[in-house]
């Protein structure tokens, strides 16, 4: 998603170590090894994505590393690699077309599978959207998708939610899709009803703020003088995050925040140069080949 956008934000320079933090199916990786004679750490916590991993490497050897893992364990997975310092790094955040187009995975209300939602890091977790839809109360159904969906009428589906599961027991994404757009039908909006509600329970299982926040603060400790931070987001709450982060670390000295009260920095001397003034987004060449495009923000900024 938005790949020249991140290539041009990273500049990967000769002989400098980059990190995709998301690795995917690795359309950064390949495009960053393509651009500059660097080399390129890949992290994805889906072990589906080592399937990929492998043909980057048979095209670029001892250019490029792979490890399953978290990004939040960014430290440890440089260790591994015995790498103290990073030349830069791109978060491409949210679930992956892999992820999306494998129904068994249970992502996507387009497609028909069970409710799952499990990042590859959790399929040994219990906790599944089936688990939380079938066995959670109905106050803690409403502040998921209240708090975590943006959903309004997150009161509603929940509970919807709840009357449907006394009859029968939710099992499928179907199931669920139909439940929450028989409360919640949304039929003057082009976004499907189940949209956030979705995107709650993923974000929930996943604790993909939590994991973001603290991927961030590591990639921090680890960057070099000039390096850069590019991350793509997909919803509000993670640009949010993303924003927040780079305001706190520059000491809003940044051109973009001249507006806002400047933080007290004579103690905290500030980390990062704030490099996008305003939130990037998608061309419209993209977005009409892409309609997930349409939601991609991008922000970038540079490490002091």
């Amino acid at each position: 998603m938005m790949c020249s956008e991140v290539v041009n934000f990273l500049n990967p320079q000769k002989g400098g170590i980059y990190v995709d933090a998301t690795f995917g199916q690795g359309g950064y990786s390949r495009n960053i090894l393509l651009k500059s004679d660097c080399k390129i750490i890949g992290i994805d916590r889906d072990k589906e994505s080592e399937q990929f991993a492998l043909s980057i490497k048979k095209a670029f050897n001892n250019r490029f590393f792979y490890k399953t893992g978290r990004f939040s364990n960014l430290d440890k997975i440089l260790n591994f690699f015995q790498i103290k310092k990073i030349n830069g790094i791109v978060f491409d955040l949210g679930v992956s077309n892999t992820q999306i187009d494998q129904a068994k995975r249970g992502f996507s209300f387009k497609k028909d599978g069970p409710l799952d939602m499990r990042m590859g890091s959790q399929v040994n977790s219990k906790l599944t959207a089936e688990v939380i839809v079938n066995e959670f109360s109905e106050e803690d159904l409403n502040a998921i998708f209240f708090n975590l969906g943006e959903e309004r009428n997150a009161r509603i589906i929940s509970t919807q939610i709840i009357k449907s599961r006394k009859i029968k027991r939710i099992k499928t994404t179907s199931q669920l899709s139909k439940i929450i757009n028989t409360a919640n039908p949304n039929k003057h909006s082009r976004i499907d009803g189940s949209t956030k509600v979705f995107q709650a329970l993923r974000i929930f299982i996943n604790k993909e703020l939590e994991e973001l926040k603290a991927g961030l603060e590591k990639c921090l400790l680890t960057l070099k003088k000039k390096s850069k931070i590019v991350v793509v987001s997909f919803h509000s709450l993670e640009d949010r995050i993303v924003k927040k982060f780079f305001r706190d670390n520059s000491g809003y000295s940044s051109e973009n925040y001249k507006h806002l009260p400047q933080k007290n920095i004579s103690d905290n001397k500030p980390q990062l140069k704030i490099i996008t003034r305003k939130v990037i987004k998608a061309s419209f060449a993209e977005t009409s080949m892409n309609s997930r495009a349409r939601s991609a923000k991008l922000r970038a900024a540079e490490k002091l």
